[in-house]
């Protein structure tokens, strides 16, 4: 929280990484995250990187009307593997990934999400298949959406 020239040495080579990781997303258009989901919630991955580069005064302001994001324009895309389905079904209510994300990123102001699900890989080959082939189609829409044609892959970790 502290400006840049009232920091010590110390404290301006803690944020060094964190800096490094917002100027990229600032310098972004798009966004590209993939993750595979852990324990119904994100990965320790991504958890660090939203860490990183959700800062208050930086990336996020508040105001008398509550949070506002300082990431704006930024088209995202989640990249989002799962074991079993959880985007509808008995287990939708443990999703935790996605509103997750959702919910961080609109802090920062990112709000123009598409997602891109592949979802059931632990339940055998022809699920796996089924997944690859719903998350290919996905994929295609989600480039037709996007008019700048130019995916800016910010963090990505296989599933």
């Amino acid at each position: 929280m502290l400006a840049p020239d009232k920091r010590s040495a110390a404290e301006t080579e803690a944020l060094a990484l964190s800096d490094v990781m917002v100027a990229e997303l600032m310098a972004a258009d798009v966004i590209v995250l993939a993750s595979p989901m852990h324990n119904f919630g994100v990965s320790a991955p991504v958890k660090k990187w939203i860490d990183q580069i959700a800062r208050p005064g930086v990336t996020f302001s508040y105001s008398d009307k509550g949070p506002m994001g300082l990431v704006q324009g930024k088209k995202t895309v989640l990249v989002l593997a799962r074991g079993g389905v959880y985007s509808e079904g008995p287990m939708k209510p443990y999703d935790f990934q996605e509103p997750y994300l959702r919910t961080v990123l609109g802090l920062i102001g990112m709000t123009d999400v598409e997602v891109i699900r592949i979802e059931g890989v632990a339940m055998g080959d022809e699920a796996v298949r089924s997944a690859v082939t719903s998350a290919k189609a996905q994929a295609d829409a989600v480039v037709r959406v996007i008019a700048s044609g130019a995916l800016v892959p910010v963090l990505a970790e296989a599933a």
